[in-house]
């Protein structure tokens, strides 16, 4: 209709303005395609020839909080650097009050007894403990670690920020349902720690069902060697049970799992039909373990 009558009319077609499209289109040339944290300096810039393709912006917290939260960090010797990974891991780091923050420094020193100048590497590890309440969390974590004889806590602090009901009473009670009684169960968790770090259910069940199905194993095994857990089940545990299997040798845990490949095969070609030595046997450390393949396996023992 409006054709028809601007043809009747005899009068021209308008043709819209076109100064608000070039005022968008320099607006999208110069909008910023990302935001500095504020209290920090800027990253530096990628060559032009390796920039990526421009990313949404992320949403930030107000600039106050986030500027102060990153002034106690840096205060306390926290490198920009490790800042800004920190923040990418646990983004909340720069939303919390500062306080939050203060306070869960005040509380690693202090009670928990991390050095300070180990702060900036348990933020590596762990940014999360700083964002942790410490009535609500880190304090019940610390006296629950504690009670329970987990040794240097300062060096696993990164455990401080789990749940004592959701995380680390669920570690201890799967291993009593596999038959081992409370106090082996907690005896494995206080040499070996890390086992609060793996799941249950994606990690420590099917490696247990492996062992007591389809090896033929006792789960006292495990009070001897709980770092068993920390063996990947597709790429180490199985394919080695298997190939002593195929051999009819029964290999104790640590020997089997521990040296490296070259000396396990070495091992296993001179023992077919034989009898491992045992634990307490001098054989065992000269001839069964290798310290310098797994060392932090070998250290937890």
């Amino acid at each position: 209709m409006e054709e028809l009558l601007l043809r009747h009319a005899g009068l021209p077609r308008p043709v819209a303005p076109r100064r608000r499209l070039r005022v968008v289109a320099v607006a999208l040339r110069t909008r910023p395609t990302s935001l500095a944290v504020p209290g920090l300096p800027p990253a530096p810039a990628a060559p032009p020839s390796l920039s990526p393709l421009p990313a949404p912006e992320p949403v930030l917290p107000s600039p106050p909080v986030a500027a102060d939260a990153a002034a106690v960090l840096l205060a306390a010797g926290v490198p920009p650097a490790d800042l800004r990974r920190a923040a990418g891991m646990c983004p909340e780091l720069l939303s919390v009050p500062a306080e939050t923050i203060a306070a869960a420094l005040r509380f690693l020193t202090e009670e928990a007894g991390v050095p300070e100048a180990d702060l900036p590497r348990v933020l590596r590890r762990r940014p999360r403990l700083l964002v942790s309440p410490v009535a609500a969390r880190l304090r019940p974590t610390l006296y629950f670690l504690r009670a329970l004889g987990v040794p240097d806590l300062h060096r696993r602090a990164d455990l401080l920020s789990f749940s004592v009901e959701d995380k680390l009473l669920p570690r201890i009670e799967f291993l009593e349902s596999l038959g081992l009684p409370s106090r082996a169960a907690r005896s494995m968790a206080r040499r070996f720690p890390a086992l609060f770090c793996y799941g249950v259910e994606g990690n420590m069940r099917p490696k247990a069902e492996y062992l007591l199905g389809a090896m033929g194993r006792d789960a006292g095994e495990l009070l001897e060697f709980p770092e068993y857990f920390s063996y990947a089940l597709a790429t180490r545990i199985a394919p080695r049970h298997e190939v002593c299997a195929a051999r009819g040798v029964r290999l104790p845990l640590p020997a089997m799992l521990r040296p490296g490949e070259a000396k396990f095969r070495a091992t296993l070609a001179g023992c077919v039909g034989s009898t491992p030595p045992r634990r307490r046997s001098p054989l065992w450390h000269a001839t069964w373990v290798d310290d310098g393949d797994h060392g932090a396996s070998a250290a937890a023992v």
